[in-house]
């Protein structure tokens, strides 16, 4: 196919089409878009909508928004008029020269795919990040990179149809997305798809598939790479990676393992490890992800507001102290947070339950600390000031997402932060 000569359909308005429609008009590219809203029905190659009629026949291919699931009866429709499909990973593919790496998991990915475009260029190889982070995966054609780093999610590698890649990786699996995946083993066999075309397949050794492919993993405090232990570096308190006789703070676990990972992919790249850590000292935090913002009269305050399953609350949960005032809750998810019950049962002060599901978390925590129930974050953090003292942490760790009140986790966690600010001011 002619990538340029083409015409497209996107179907929906996401971050997909801003991404998509953006670069189409940038190259003068034909394009239609509509939403599921705007359809009234669809026969006889035509798609019907409100304010206009699309001839399918003048459509080479479709793009699907991540977002609506395969089994959507839009996406029936359309397949019943022998409409071809394709993503925005797939054109870029077409397009670019560059070596691809593709990341997915639960969680750590865009952590992971920044660290690593950060550790390359460092080194002198030019790299981007791009995909599920939220960098169009176009940015990658404004320049010549010698790696493009893409992050995918289960919902976009539901709808890749062939996928190529240098390196690819799976970082972890923990139970989320199964509202649309049905069970964990449909969301492990959508996260598999990853390893189709690649070169080079890595997992992590605590899944079940693991025997199957490279891996990486943490054993205690000792990092292993394709099942070598790297002798020069450990993991100390969770708190402390140790390289040689040098000492780097990290937020928890998670970082370590998210460094093991970049770790086994830069060494199919062939990076020194020396360089890999000096890199990794440099690094920069990203927002909303265990992120310590402020401190108030001796009351430290972390937005964890990426956090949408037990797994990532868990992580949150091992990278701080005691006396944690903890806020979970959002939207209903079938999910199971028993391997919360240890950690908050030892470290958690007061637990803070919000959102549609907090009945559904009360109920799966068995937990024997003082709770406290709140239909809104700002009725929660109004009853956490008048209870915190110094030497408390507040943590918001939701443990699942929030499309109830909010349109992503960005905004749950600015929120969470301006009201914070709004109460310590009110203090002062």
């Amino acid at each position: 196919m002619n990538v340029y000569k083409s015409s497209y359909l996107i179907i929906g308005k996401g971050v997909t089409f801003n991404h998509c429609s953006r670069f189409f008009e940038d190259n003068n590219i034909s394009y239609d878009s509509i939403t599921s809203n705007d359809i009234l029905d669809i026969k006889d190659n035509l798609i019907i909508c409100k304010d206009r009629t699309i001839n399918l026949k003048k459509i080479d291919f479709s793009i699907i928004s991540p977002g609506i699931p395969p089994s959507a009866p839009i996406i029936k429709k359309l397949s019943k008029q022998r409409c071809k499909f394709i993503t925005d990973i797939e054109l870029i593919q077409k397009l670019s020269k560059s070596k691809f790496i593709c990341v997915t998991g639960t969680n750590g990915k865009t952590s992971t795919v920044n660290l690593l475009s950060n550790i390359l260029n460092d080194n002198n190889i030019k790299a981007i990040a791009c995909g599920n982070n939220g960098v169009s995966v176009f940015d990658s054609l404004k320049s010549e990179y010698d790696y493009v780093i893409i992050e995918l999610s289960s919902y976009q590698l539901e709808h890749i149809n062939i996928l190529n890649s240098h390196i690819a990786i799976i970082l972890n699996l923990s139970s989320d997305h199964l509202d649309r995946h049905g069970s964990l083993y449909e969301y492990m066999e959508t996260k598999l798809k990853i390893f189709k075309n690649t070169d080079h397949s890595l997992i992590s050794k605590d899944l079940n598939v693991a025997n199957k492919y490279d891996t990486f993993y943490l054993e205690g405090t000792d990092f292993f790479v394709f099942d070598n232990k790297i002798e020069e570096l450990s993991l100390k308190n969770n708190k402390e990676i140790v390289y040689l006789s040098n000492i780097y703070k990290i937020s928890g676990r998670h970082e370590a393992l998210n460094l093991c990972a970049c770790i086994a992919i830069l060494n199919v790249i062939g990076i020194p490890l020396g360089d890999v850590i000096n890199s990794f000292s440099k690094r920069k935090h990203l927002e909303h992800r265990v992120e310590e913002f402020c401190v108030v009269n001796g009351v430290r305050f972390i937005n964890d507001s990426k956090s949408t399953n037990a797994n990532s609350t868990h992580n949150a949960l091992e990278s701080n102290d005691r006396n944690i005032i903890l806020i979970m809750g959002g939207d209903k998810k079938n999910l199971s947070y028993k391997i919360l019950n240890k950690p908050i049962n030892k470290k958690v002060k007061i637990l803070i339950l919000i959102g549609e599901n907090k009945d559904h978390l009360d109920e799966e925590l068995k937990v024997e600390v003082k709770k406290a129930y709140f239909k809104s974050l700002d009725e929660a953090i109004n009853y956490i000031f008048s209870q915190m003292i110094a030497g408390d942490t507040v943590l918001m760790s939701p443990g699942t997402s929030s499309y109830y009140n909010y349109s992503n986790f960005e905004q749950r966690g600015n929120h969470f932060k301006e009201l914070v600010s709004k109460y310590a001011c009110q203090q002062n």
